[in-house]
This record gives structure tokens, C-alpha cells and sequence, in this order.
């Protein structure tokens, strides 16, 4: 299944990997971890003459035996007490960078999307349910994130302003299973008198699953952010990036300094910790499709972009360097 998923993203433009490793950082004790694939590619896709962003996903693969179907049950807070924030399945980070992105093609995106709080694994033949490979597989995505995304700023901030861009990433969890949403109306009566899953679920090509951010994944992220240490002891380059962005209005909270502060600490504060609590859950038979509309709103993306910085201006490369 890796190989053929490695081959469509190939096939795609993307460069794929297989093990993409992380240590986990527990309380007491550290452990070595993979993600089946990571995957990266350079916008604009067909013509890279010049980078304008990156685009990187990492998939998990769940290879399961055909009678396995996944069953998701949808987020019952809709219209109520709702707190999700569209635009961050397909994140799009442009802080560390001289250029500011619409992130309107990524919101829009959520608002077609199902969300998710539970999913099991229902072997149809035995009628017996599981759980533990789809927590297996979102635990396995989300605490590769921080590496990923700390290594993505890093390289920006060790670029100057000039030189470093945006980056959009997107965590999939891939099953050789179809996929299936309960419907908002599904209880145990229900349950208990179907004779089978398409009377109280309804198909889908992908949905979002949303979990929780744990003290033990705040601590494991501040840890993996703490490459970022050295950045906050100089002046260069984030006093640069704060200055560029601060003369757009940008929040002090979201300057670029104070992202990366934030990302260091063990804490369930900061805007850091939007990045980490979500995932596509894609079906095989639908990822290619899943390929070509992430590739799409990232192209869209990164054409709707505002320069901050100049070529032209005072601040001139020999400048960056003072």
C-alpha cells in the first residue's frame, strides 16, 4: 500500500519518503516513532522558477482486510456552541516569510468538509468493532506535526527575508477501507435493528477527524520546538520579520518572535497550537482525487499572495545583513 500511495504521489510532483521519524517526548521517557510517508513539493507546480511555497503532507497508511469498514460518527456541536476554526485542515503558514497568503480557498474548503469526534473499524463479517488503529493512526500524525512544522520555520529563518516563503501542510490518515458518517440522527435503537451499516450511515470519499491536544502532546511539542531557541537570542532574522509584518497591522501576538516563543512552551496557550488538531481521513479508492483538490487550493493559495518586502526598497539585501 506504501508503494502504491508513494508512486500517485510521485505521479503528482510530489517527493516521497518512506518512515518519516520523530521522537516522542513523554514525561518521563522518549521514544522513537515513524509516519509511513512524507511527502513535499514547490508551488507553482508547473513551472518553478522561482519557489513562492511548499506544500507537504504526511500520510499514515492502515491497510485493512476487505470486509473492514470505518465508521465515523459526526461533531454534535454544529450550529450550537461550534468553536472550529475554518482553514486548518490544509494549513497555510505564512508567517515566517516576507509575503502574506489568502487563506479564503482553505476556509472554503472546511465549509465543504465533514467533521468527525469518533471513528471505529467494523468488521462486518464478525461484528465486532475496534477502535485502537484509528487512534493509533491520529496519534501516530499528530505528534510527527511538531517536527515537521519546526523544521519548516527553521529552514525559513535560516534563509533571509528575501529568500524564504510560505509552507501549507496537511496530515492524512489513508485506509484500504470504505468510509462511512453516521447520520445526526443515529442512536443505539438504531443501531441495534440495522441490517447493515447503509441504514443509518451514508459513504464519503474524506472527512476531518478532530481530537484533542493532551498535556503529554504540549509537552512533546515544546520539546520538539526547542530548535527554534537559538533564533530568539539574536537579533537577526526575526526582528526583521517582526518589523516587516508588524507594518501591516499584524497582532503583536501572531509576529513571527512571538510564534515561535509560544511553540516553546509547555502550554495549551498560544496560536501554535492551532496547527495540531485535525486530520483528513481519506479512503484509497479517493486519495488521488484528494491529491488534485489539495494541490489545487494550494495553488490558488499561493497566488493570492501579498509581497511585504520590497526588492526595491531601503532594506536591501546588504541591509538584511547589518
Amino acid at each position: 500500500m506504501e508503494f502504491e500511495v508513494s508512486k500517485l504521489l510521485v505521479k503528482h510532483g510530489f517527493f516521497a519518503r518512506a518512515d518519516f521519524t520523530y521522537t516522542r517526548h513523554g514525561a518521563e521517557s522518549k521514544n522513537d516513532f515513524s509516519v509511513d510517508l512524507e511527502a513535499v513539493s514547490y508551488l507553482p507546480f508547473r513551472n518553478r522558477v522561482a519557489t513562492m511555497a511548499s506544500l507537504h503532507l504526511l500520510v499514515e497508511c492502515k491497510h485493512r482486510h476487505r470486509n473492514n469498514k470505518w465508521l465515523f460518527f459526526p461533531d454534535p456541536n454544529v450550529d450550537k456552541f461550534w468553536q472550529i476554526t475554518f482553514g486548518r485542515t490544509l494549513r497555510v503558514v505564512d508567517d515566517f516569510s516576507p509575503v502574506m497568503l489568502n487563506d479564503k480557498y482553505s476556509v472554503a474548503f472546511d465549509e465543504s468538509l465533514i467533521f468527525c469526534i469518533k471513528g471505529v473499524e467494523v468488521d462486518i463479517a464478525s461484528a465486532k468493532v475496534y477502535d485502537s488503529e484509528i487512534k493509533h493512526g491520529l496519534s501516530q500524525l499528530q505528534y510527527a506535526l511538531p517536527r515537521l512544522v519546526s523544521e519548516c520555520i527553521e529552514f525559513n529563518l535560516d534563509l533571509s527575508p528575501h529568500h524564504s516563503y510560505p509552507f501549507m501542510f496537511c496530515p492524512i490518515l489513508l485506509t484500504t477501507s470504505d468510509i462511512f458518517v453516521a447520520s445526526s440522527d443515529t442512536t443505539i435503537n438504531t443501531v441495534e435493528h440495522a441490517e447493515n451499516i447503509d441504514d443509518f450511515a451514508s459513504p464519503v470519499p474524506w472527512l476531518v477527524m478532530l481530537f484533542d491536544r493532551s498535556p503529554e502532546f504540549h509537552r512533546h511539542r515544546s520539546v520538539a520546538f526547542q530548535n527554534l531557541i537559538r533564533f530568539l537570542r539574536k537579533d537577526l532574522p526575526l526582528s526583521r520579520l517582526d518589523d516587516i509584518r508588524r507594518k501591516t497591522s499584524v497582532h503583536e501576538r501572531f509576529l513571527p518572535s512571538h510564534l515561535c516563543d509560544d511553540s516553546i512552551r509547555d502550554t495549551a496557550n498560544g496560536a501554535i497550537n492551532s496547527h495540531f488538531g485535525r486530520t483528513i481521513v481519506c479512503s484509497l479508492a479517493n486519495f488521488e482525487a484528494l491529491l488534485i483538490k489539495l494541490k489545487a487550493l494550494a495553488s490558488w493559495t499561493s497566488r493570492a499572495r501579498i509581497p511585504l518586502l520590497d526588492p526595491n526598497s531601503p532594506i536591501s539585501e546588504a541591509g538584511m545583513r547589518l
